[in-house]
């Protein structure tokens, strides 16, 4: 492709996801570039990801979706999101195949639990006896249950339009966004933050970021693990310290935050002495 040709393509994206609602994955970009034909082609969506990857006004998101700064999406303050914590138990790792057994979300805004939904969700797989030791859930367990679509529409409201938040998102969005299309139902727009990937960038030094760990080592009741609405109100507990220590640091919206690694570097640079971020308790 001729350099004129690739400006003229990013500008297109660019535009385009300004005008967006929700961050975009690189199959609707592609689309809206090459066309229906050609969007699913695999060398394409290769050549739209080093084209906006090239290029610092386009951000990925964690569960790697694109946006752009200056959009409303990023310039939301830190404090003034409303991050909509979630934590999934299923039947396995294998979307298509497994299905959700329990739902925890926590939604947090201003530093504070503003709702919470916790609920069994009935599954007639079985559930393997791995993941009855982990979590503790039998398909006994299940009897009564809701099903998912029973909760649809609850959980939609609670997710629309919000920082959806994990502690390793390209689990549990992946298993929630399939659970909606296979149904037939529109998925939640949300924008995607992992606690995982920002343990990475804030507190490069510790020794461990499994979730048990990062609350042992801030002091956030975490009373029983593999479970989803503790793993949830742990994980909110992680997001607000991140929260704090990207405050800390100087970082003020949504964008800062998905730019960590370039916002420290930067800041590394102008401060030499500069920490990557406190991961004192």
């Amino acid at each position: 492709m001729l350099t004129n040709d690739l400006n003229t393509f990013r500008a297109e994206a660019y535009d385009y996801l300004l005008g967006q609602q929700k961050p975009l994955p690189t199959p609707a970009i592609a689309r809206r570039l090459f066309g229906a034909r050609r969007h699913e082609m695999p060398e394409t969506q290769v050549v739209v990801r080093a084209l906006l990857a090239a290029d610092s006004r386009f951000i990925e998101t964690h569960d790697r979706c694109w946006t752009v700064i200056g959009s409303p999406i990023l310039q939301q303050k830190l404090m003034d999101a409303t991050y909509a914590v979630v934590d999934l138990e299923t039947t396995g790792s294998v979307i298509g195949v497994d299905e959700i057994i329990e739902i925890g979300l926590v939604q947090v805004k201003r530093g504070k639990v503003v709702k919470k939904m916790e609920t069994m969700v009935w599954s007639d797989r079985t559930i393997p006896p791995w993941v009855a030791r982990l979590t503790g859930i039998r398909n006994e367990d299940l009897e009564g249950a809701p099903t998912f679509s029973d909760i649809a529409e609850d959980l939609f409201g609670m997710l629309e339009g919000h920082v959806f938040v994990a502690h390793d998102i390209r689990f549990d969005l992946p298993f929630l966004r399939w659970e909606f299309a296979r149904r037939g139902l529109a998925r939640p727009a949300v924008t995607g933050l992992c606690t995982l990937q920002l343990s990475r960038q804030l507190w490069p030094d510790l020794s461990s970021r499994s979730l048990p760990d990062l609350a042992a080592h801030f002091g956030i009741k975490h009373g029983n693990p593999h479970r989803a609405a503790h793993d949830a109100m742990a994980t909110s507990g992680v997001l607000q310290e991140a929260i704090k220590a990207a405050l800390g640091l100087g970082m003020v919206d949504l964008g800062d935050l998905f730019c960590a690694e370039q916002f420290l570097h930067l800041r590394r640079k102008e401060e030499p002495g500069l920490a990557a971020g406190s991961a004192e308790s």
